[in-house]
């Protein structure tokens, strides 16, 4: 999983985006079309690139000018404590480090997310590419993922094995737990082919940390995984807030840099009517049994499949 969710280690430094197309990040194989209003990082130029960049031989994030000038003042040697507009959250953070519990880190979220709120901010896109041959990679090993097979997949094949990965990814639970307390619930989990038949997975959803006896939604993620001659490249995003048209922003940038044709993110992330309702109810039922929905969420999703 090393090359899962790399912005999470600086997700909490790079919050500011806007949208507008109309910018290129051109890596050589591909171009990646993303808003006009971000600004490309290397973040192999940057004191973040040992942290998740070393393995990969590209690896850029898309941040706004605000983000940008916070990063090159820390790129300098400056303090995470002498910039100003951060300062709140360094503050409530240490706090945090110093006394760990529920209130303390919900503290450090509710001025996070003020801060962000204030400047209209609160999303990050990163793009990274191995050199690596897809095939070689610890994580379709990990899960004994065939890309072979998935290219000779047809539509309805592909959408078969994408519920089958979903449910063993998932452990049949519906959302992937990556650290202790810290899992993503899926809203949209599926593998299927761009323009070019080339195959891709994509799978977004809710971000939730549970402490104690409460959770916090930390904000909303989302990956597009695919190959270009046989190496492997991501694009993913994270928003904490501001996050009505996250999903479909994200849609737009694949579409327009890798030739595909996602189709819009609903809540229920499948069309099948019978056999998938049941698994939505599963689904939902194992979210409310470990505590990551309300009784009251849990009666208006189940109202909403119903419907």
């Amino acid at each position: 999983m090393k090359f899962f969710f790399p912005s999470l280690l600086i997700l909490f430094i790079n919050f500011f985006s806007t949208f507008s197309f109309s910018k290129e990040l051109d890596v050589g194989v591909h171009k990646v079309i993303f808003p006009n209003k971000l600004n490309i990082i290397n973040w192999n130029e940057t004191i973040y690139s040992s942290a998740f960049c070393k393995e990969f031989s590209n690896c850029f994030g898309f941040v706004d000018d605000k983000a940008l000038d916070i990063i090159e003042q820390l790129n300098t040697g400056k303090n995470y404590e002498d910039i100003k507009l951060i300062q709140p959250i360094i503050k409530k953070y240490n706090k945090m480090l110093n006394s760990f519990s529920e209130s303390n880190f919900k503290s450090l979220m509710k001025t996070t997310k003020s801060i962000l709120k204030k400047n209209k901010s609160g999303t990050i896109y990163t793009y990274i590419r191995s050199e690596e041959k897809i095939t070689e990679s610890d994580f379709f090993n990990d899960y004994e993922i065939e890309i072979d097979e998935i290219r000779k997949m047809n539509k309805s094949g592909l959408k078969s094995y994408s519920k089958k990965l979903k449910k063993k990814i998932t452990s049949g639970k519906g959302y992937y737990m990556f650290m202790d307390g810290l899992f993503v619930n899926f809203d949209k989990f599926l593998i299927s082919k761009n323009s070019n038949n080339i195959p891709y997975l994509i799978f977004n959803g809710e971000i939730t940390y549970l402490l104690g006896s409460s959770k916090t939604k930390l904000g909303r993620m989302v990956y597009y995984v695919s190959e270009i001659n046989n190496n492997l490249f991501i694009l993913d995003g994270y928003c904490i807030v501001n996050c009505k048209s996250f999903f479909s922003d994200f849609d737009n940038i694949i579409n327009k840099s890798f030739n595909n044709s996602i189709q819009k993110t609903s809540i229920i992330n499948s069309n099948d009517e019978n056999s998938n309702i049941v698994e939505q109810f599963e689904q939902l039922n194992s979210l409310y049994k470990s505590g990551v929905l309300t009784k009251e969420e849990f009666e208006k999703a189940k109202k909403k499949i119903l419907n």
